[in-house]
């Protein structure tokens, strides 16, 4: 993810508002912007005047999209449903390496929770990117079960078969002791049948609108399902 150029914003301030006001749209109806808007957050101290632009972009695809709106789906609250994806060492430009998290929390058809986040720590591979959110579904299936829904184990998609051959078979090399208790943790609510996976290919793989920069059919045919 680049910084961007290195003159400075023309005004800090007004980049600051109006990233502000951004970031309350997302998090309540306009969660197919949230990417950008996590990262713009990110240059609030040193913001550019490339910075300045790519605010303005997304400001304008506000404009032109305000009559879309954020539908609730009538299907059953009966499983939460999990897609993961991961973009390894995304941060890699400013110096640290971590890669970036995305997901799509789903229940009864309707997305409850969408994540995009810097990830707490260096992964060394894919594998191990993708295996660090893997769990953050569980407090939604928990969260439904203490409403008295009666739910079905925890669904988690993912569009790369080692990270899923990891966690739910062991083996491999963890590189710390935070990611192998991940892996132990995981590995144990499989066999406990406390959640289950399921691979998915690249394309259908939703996640992915929240751990790259997408565009043109793929973005809009995503937009639609979290929308």
């Amino acid at each position: 993810m680049n910084g961007g150029a290195k003159g400075p914003s023309k005004d800090a301030k007004k980049f600051h508002r109006n990233l502000a006001k951004l970031l309350f749209l997302c998090k309540r109806g306009r969660p197919d912007i949230a990417l950008p808007v996590h990262f713009l957050c990110t240059r609030v101290k040193n913001p550019t005047d490339l910075d300045d632009q790519k605010l303005s972009r997304v400001m304008g695809f506000m404009k032109s999209t305000l009559k879309q709106i954020r539908k609730i789906s009538s299907e059953p609250f009966d499983q939460v449903q999990a897609y993961i994806d991961a973009a390894h060492a995304a941060h890699a430009a400013h110096e640290d390496g971590y890669g970036h998290s995305g997901g799509v929390i789903m229940v009864g058809g309707t997305a409850v929770e969408c994540i995009t986040r810097k990830q707490n720590c260096v992964a060394r591979d894919s594998n191990e990117a993708e295996s660090v959110k893997l769990l953050d579904m569980e407090w939604h299936h928990e969260w439904f079960k203490g409403q008295g829904y009666e739910m079905k184990a925890p669904l988690i998609f993912q569009d790369n078969t080692s990270p899923i051959t990891l966690v739910t078979k062991g083996g491999g090399r963890m590189r710390n002791k935070t990611l192998r208790v991940k892996q132990a943790v995981i590995l144990e609510g499989f066999k406990n049948g406390d959640y289950d996976f399921e691979y998915v290919p690249t394309e259908n793989m939703v996640a992915d609108i929240y751990t790259k920069a997408l565009s043109g059919i793929k973005y809009y045919r995503f937009k639609r399902i979290i929308m």
